[in-house]
């Protein structure tokens, strides 16, 4: 197979990769602040104030009204990380608002 015909494909199961509105993305990421462990919680909080350490650790229903108070894509994006770590390749589309994730990266050797 040729780099054209591997470029070809990649960008096929590239535009088949999961990808989400913001609000569907600020609703899964309630959905894994829900189900997270103590440990998640605190990094979710640290992720969302890094500069200000929590009095006491913070309640699944405070960082759900924090997650859905209206985060920008990019906050979104690095929350992500935090409670969906297996992720990856997690980006924001400007063009369609929409973010991708698990996505295959053309390499430049492939995109020929």
């Amino acid at each position: 197979m040729d780099s054209r015909a591997v470029a070809r494909t990649s960008l096929a199961r590239r535009w088949d990769m999961p990808k989400l509105s913001t609000s569907e993305a600020v609703e899964r990421l309630v959905e894994g602040v829900e189900v997270a462990k103590p440990s998640t919680l605190a990094e979710v909080y640290a992720e969302l104030f890094p500069e200000k350490p929590p009095a006491a650790p913070p309640s699944v229903g405070e960082l759900v009204g924090l997650v859905r108070g209206g985060l920008a894509a990019e906050e979104i994006i690095d929350l992500w990380n935090v409670v969906f770590p297996a992720d990856r390749n997690v980006w924001f589309d400007e063009e369609d608002e929409k973010i991708h994730f698990n996505e295959e990266v053309v390499g430049y050797a492939e995109a020929d």
